[in-house]
């Protein structure tokens, strides 16, 4: 069995949350009116491809992770919202998120994978991969480029529960742990 707890806080900015978090390096999805970013979150800062700071004003909601803990945030009212951090370990959910949310207890966990849009591009920095295809077009991933024939992939753990009463197994959670390189993936393009 593996327990999953979380911790709240409500009316707090983005920027509040990410601070008193305090990820080291992690990977965030940004969601604003006008688009979708990848960010690396390093000391409180969400920065994208040119090192830049994103705007967080302007983010509505975000899912902010790392192997250990992720952090999701949604816009109620101007720039604050509800933020709610989840880890496996209670020791890693600070004190300074004030709300309990009631721990999950789950009978097993899968890992699950999701896989990016598009294709890795040649790059100039080793430590961002930008993916492209020509329906979406590019979105630029904190991620080393992987080998040619790899693509990208969102890791997640699935939560699994026992209903009580029926018996039933149902995904009762997912949490996001990191982006990584896929097995070797053919090129179907060629074959056409």
């Amino acid at each position: 069995m593996t327990t999953l707890h979380a911790r709240a806080h409500d009316g707090i900015t983005l920027t509040d949350a990410l601070a008193r978090v305090g990820f080291h390096n992690a990977v965030a999805l940004l969601s604003s009116p006008h688009e979708h970013v990848v960010a690396q979150v390093s000391d409180g800062a969400c920065r994208i491809r040119n090192c830049d700071p994103y705007p967080l004003e302007a983010v509505f909601e975000a899912r902010v992770f790392d192997q250990d803990r992720e952090l999701r945030w949604l816009c109620d009212s101007g720039t604050r919202g509800r933020a709610v951090l989840l880890s496996e370990d209670a020791d890693k959910l600070p004190a300074t998120f004030a709300a309990d949310v009631p721990s999950l207890a789950a009978e097993e966990t899968l890992e699950t994978h999701y896989l990016l849009w598009g294709r890795p591009q040649p790059q100039h920095r080793a430590d961002w991969t930008t993916l492209h295809t020509p329906r979406i077009g590019a979105l630029h991933v904190p991620v080393p480029t992987p080998e040619p024939d790899r693509r990208l992939r969102l890791v997640a753990r699935e939560y699994i529960s026992v209903e009580p009463d029926h018996g039933n197994a149902y995904v009762s959670e997912e949490r996001l742990l990191g982006i990584e390189p896929t097995q070797s993936v053919p090129d179907r393009r060629k074959h056409a």
